[in-house]
């Protein structure tokens, strides 16, 4: 975590966006407190930091994120950038949308519109059509939705899964980032990279890098 916000620093990115799970279900004071001053130096240097609650982010977790200046998007839609990047979030909600769904902005495609989650979305495939993942019997099934958003939803962002992915929703061209850990937790040897992954939206085009942390 304070590698990756590290990294924000040093780039001057225009803002962080945490795909949930912050905190692991055990957490001490501690780790309370340094999550907080890497929040704080990170707004401080002009940087917000959106977040959503991933199913690991307890009620203790969630209250140091409140009393801080991270800015929570579950449910909600955060306009940057000049009004460049619409940014709506979407909290844990085992395998339900735990709020309605995000709008069609109303600025006829002027703006980026990207979609943060952390359930695993479904049904999500690699570059080769290849599904991410088999086991998750509470996933997110997006079809539905991007029915309705495909013409207008640039980007989705998937927390949850513990390696990290390019991927799509199958039958639908909006692309997607499954982005894995910050940190070496899954026993997996395929995509279990500590990185991160560096977003630039230019002229209506968004661009995806994942950038390894070291």
């Amino acid at each position: 975590f304070s590698r990756s916000l590290t990294r924000a620093r040093d780039l001057d990115v225009d803002a962080v966006v945490h795909a949930g799970d912050v905190f692991d279900h055990e957490i001490t004071r501690n780790d309370r407190g340094h999550i907080r001053e890497e929040i704080r130096r990170t707004h401080d240097a002009g940087i917000p930091l959106y977040y959503i609650h991933g199913n690991h982010d307890n009620e203790a977790g969630n209250r140091t994120l409140r009393q801080g200046p991270g800015i929570h998007i579950g449910g909600e839609t955060a306009v940057f950038g000049d009004g460049v990047v619409r940014l709506s979030g979407l909290d844990y909600g085992a395998g339900e949308f735990s709020s309605p769904h995000p709008e069609k902005p109303g600025d006829d495609g002027a703006s980026v519109s990207i979609l943060v989650i952390h359930d695993t979305p479904y049904p999500a495939v690699d570059e080769n059509g290849s599904p991410i993942h088999r086991t998750d019997p509470n996933h997110l099934d997006l079809r539905e939705f991007l029915d309705s958003a495909e013409e207008w939803l640039d980007l989705i962002v998937s927390g949850h899964l513990h390696v990290g992915s390019r991927a799509s929703i199958a039958g639908y061209e909006t692309p997607l980032i499954v982005t894995g850990p910050t940190a070496e937790i899954s026993t997996s040897t395929q995509e279990n990279t500590s990185s991160t992954w560096l977003v630039t939206v230019l002229n209506g085009e968004v661009q995806v890098e994942r950038q390894r942390l070291v």
